[in-house]
């Protein structure tokens, strides 16, 4: 009669191998590598100083410290090397894994170890709350308020992590998420929206022709964002009709963005098709450097506009992703409706094309109750 061991568990790696744990389903109870061939003498040896070190365990219910595994910066490298991280594309993986070292490195108020130091097993809610005002707090100066959008997204990585170690079993049973239900910092209006006087501004100082130009009337006239137009070329269109699949929608692993969606299909407006014919442009994109070639990366693609916009003489806050918000703000005051908006825009989240359409819809509402407060007076 064979005996069950009690308290393994087991994580396949993607390289093919398997390693074992021992894990009692204690409150910050931290798994034990057992490095021995499993059933020879070594192992039984391992497992039984496993579980007495175990059954050591404190009962204080403070962010418990380990040596290696079941720490927070241990189950980032997990996730790190795991094929649902592989899957983010190149633009995505550089920031997400500089975050995690500062996020690892962090050491919240009151507590004597850093957040990468912490057991993540033993984490509460209280203690994302302290994680999210540490990073709030980490950009505040007497003069600024803090930083929610950084905040924010501390908590969004931290959630995304706790939610695949929960998906594909590197977490005990027990554990869950400590993210949910933390909610979100608000993060303000955002990029800044150009108005009819900076679009004007810029289009008097590059005319129809110049790239700086084809830049502006592609990102203005498809609300394109900055990932897709510097890839956009005559490869997309067919029949004067523009196809294309957001970029930014394209990472597999983690949250899916509620900004996402499948797939645009847009016409081409007569003022980019002139801005089209009137520019050459590179074989392979519309936009292209000053060789002919596609700029290499959206930062590039992005830098080079902004370039352009301060040789028009537009303030700092006219960024190229204002222009995409100008777009959905020029269709939202056309009387566009909600998922022709999102069709347009390529959002798959309603409350996006919302916040867009009852903008548009309280200032042309304004516009009418003013005109009826006129026409009463003059009735008088």
């Amino acid at each position: 009669m064979e005996a069950k061991i009690k308290y393994l568990n087991f994580i396949k790696r993607a390289n093919g191998t398997t390693d074992v744990y021992v894990r009692r389903w204690l409150r910050n109870c931290a798994a034990i590598k057992i490095e021995a061939r499993i059933g020879s003498t070594e192992f039984l040896i391992e497992y039984a100083a496993a579980i007495a070190k175990q059954e050591r365990i404190t009962k204080d219910h403070s962010v418990q410290s380990v040596d290696t595994y079941d720490s927070v910066e241990w189950l980032f490298k997990q996730f790190h090397a795991s094929p649902e991280f592989s899957e983010y594309s190149p633009n995505t993986k550089p920031p997400k894994l500089g975050r995690a070292e500062h996020i690892c490195k962090a050491q919240p108020r009151g507590q004597a170890l850093t957040f990468g130091e912490s057991n993540y097993t033993s984490l509460k809610r209280s203690h994302m709350y302290q994680l999210r005002a540490f990073a709030f707090e980490d950009g505040a100066t007497e003069e600024k308020d803090g930083a929610p959008g950084k905040a924010n997204n501390w908590i969004k990585d931290c959630s995304a992590v706790f939610n695949w170690a929960c998906k594909y079993g590197v977490a005990p049973d027990h554990f869950r998420n400590p993210c949910i239900g933390l909610g979100k910092l608000k993060e303000g209006p955002g990029y800044h929206t150009w108005t009819s006087a900076q679009c004007r501004q810029f289009e008097d100082y590059w005319p129809v022709g110049t790239m700086p130009r084809l830049a502006y009337e592609l990102m203005a006239n498809t609300g394109a964002r900055v990932s897709d137009a510097h890839r956009l070329g005559k490869v997309h269109e067919k029949k004067n009709i523009l196809t294309w699949k957001p970029f930014k929608g394209q990472d597999v692993g983690g949250d899916i963005d509620a900004d996402d969606a499948l797939e645009i299909s847009i016409p081409i407006r007569s003022e980019l098709r002139t801005a089209l014919d009137a520019t050459p442009s590179g074989n392979l994109v519309y936009v292209s450097t000053s060789h002919g070639t596609p700029f290499q990366s959206a930062k590039g693609f992005s830098q080079w506009f902004v370039d352009q916009r301060k040789s028009a003489g537009l303030p700092d806050e006219c960024v190229p992703h204002g222009l995409r918000k100008s777009a959905a703000t020029r269709l939202a005051e056309a009387g566009v409706g909600e998922y022709m908006l999102m069709s347009i825009m390529g959002w798959n989240n309603p409350n996006q094309a919302r916040k867009y359409i009852e903008k548009a819809s309280r200032a042309k509402m304004a516009g009418q109750g003013m005109q009826m407060l006129d026409t009463d007076k003059n009735n008088d």
